[in-house]
This record gives structure tokens, sequence and C-alpha cells, in this order.
């Protein structure tokens, strides 16, 4: 279900086009009908032109109901599932606590007793994550964030400005991490967008520091193209 609605989010233009088309091819049939039934002198004639009117105006409100359902699916049903399959997270994010050594307990050594070893390998302490200051993965101009400007310093209300309009467009969502690969989404929507506003998130709600940010769109069939990410840096009074 979720896969046909998303075809029909997809698709939406190219539906009304074809639906538009046929509207008019069966419009021109039924007002021909129509004038063939109105000049028509005999039984037979009359019949089969009020038959052909009836199957145009029978077509006509089929497409009619058509664009309805479509219009219904795109700008009603999508939305409000949206936030149910793609969740945003306002919720402030938990601070990370770096595995930190502790100090070793005192050993008492008594004669005749041997010391020890300990084995195995010492726990690695998360890195932040690194991206180059340029930023990597935004060399396509139909998925990539144009604003924040790698490595800015951001504070209060962030708003995000680019470009999503790949073909076979689906829905793309923004993230943000701090160590490793722990990326939080922070915005999703499912409409293209050219040039414009692709959303906003505050930037209080997350921990003072450098960040990674990132610009994840997906296709209709899962796929996704290569993420555009740049590095930030949030500042300010939290």
């Amino acid at each position: 279900m979720v896969q046909f609605a998303t075809f029909i989010q997809v698709n939406e233009r190219w539906i009304y086009i074809v639906v538009g088309l046929l509207s008019l091819w069966h419009l021109r049939r039924f007002l021909q009908s129509h004038q063939a039934l109105r000049k028509s002198a005999y039984i037979l004639e009359r019949e089969t032109a009020r038959r052909r009117r009836a199957v145009s105006l029978s077509v006509l409100v089929v497409l009619a109901s058509v664009c309805g359902l479509v219009y219904l699916i795109t700008h009603n049903i999508i939305p409000s599932v949206n936030p149910l399959l793609f969740p945003q997270s306002d919720s402030a994010v938990p601070m990370s606590t770096p595995l930190m050594p502790t100090a070793s307990p005192e050993v008492l050594v008594l004669p005749g007793q041997t010391i020890p070893i300990l084995s195995g390998t010492a726990a690695s302490l998360p890195q932040n994550t690194r991206v180059p200051a340029a930023g990597i993965g935004c060399d396509n101009p139909l998925a990539v964030i144009v604003s924040p400007l790698p490595g800015a310093v951001l504070s209060g209300k962030v708003e995000v400005q680019g470009t999503v309009d790949i073909p076979d467009f689906a829905f793309y969502v923004l993230e943000i991490s701090t160590l490793g690969d722990n990326w939080l989404n922070v915005y999703t929507n499912n409409e293209p967008v050219t040039s414009g506003v692709l959303g906003a998130w505050d930037s209080t709600q997350h921990h003072l520091g450098d960040h990674a940010f990132r610009l994840v769109v997906y296709k209709a069939d899962g796929d996704f193209e290569e993420p555009c990410v740049i590095p930030v840096s949030i500042g300010g009074v939290q």
C-alpha cells in the first residue's frame, strides 16, 4: 500500500496529464453524440447516439473520480501517514559519555604469589565524526545543501536551504551526528524542492561543539543518492 501511494505521488503530474487528455477526448465524443441525438430522425440512430453519449458520460465520471483519488492520496493520506513511518525527533540528544580509563585497583602481592597478567585489548575511545572541511558527496546539484555552509557555527533555529529534485524521488531526511555513525533524524519531507528551504530544526536541542550534518535523498525503489555531508559547529547559549 505504501509503495502504491508513493508511486501515485511520484507520478501525480503525469496521471493528471493522461486523465486530462482522456477527458477532453470523451468530452468531444459526448458533445458529438448529443448533437447526433438531436438531429437523428430514426429510432436506431437515436438509440446509437444515446448509448454513445451515456458511455462517454460514464467515462468522464470515472476520470473525475480518479483525479479526486490521486489528490486525496497525495495531499491527505501520505502527509498523514509519513510522520508515522519517518518520525521526527525533537527531543534533546542525550550526551554520549566517552569511555574514559578508570584507575586500576591496588593489588596486594604476598610472598610466593605471582602477579596476575590481564589479557585483552584496551577499548578505543569514540571519535568525533570526521568530515572534510569542504564537505563530501555534495557534487550532485539535484541533491545538495547550499546553506548552512561547511564549517558554519550554528545557534538557535537553523533553516536549511538547497535542492532536492532527483529522478524517481520519494522523500529526503536531514540528519546530524556527533560520534561515529549515530545519525539522528532532525527533519523529513516527501516534497521535492528546487533552490528553496529544505527544512528547519532547533540547534539548542543538541550539545555545543563539532557535528556532521547531512542530506539523504531516497528514491521510490528504496535506494538513495550519495549523502551530502558538511561539518558544522553548534555554539551560542544553549
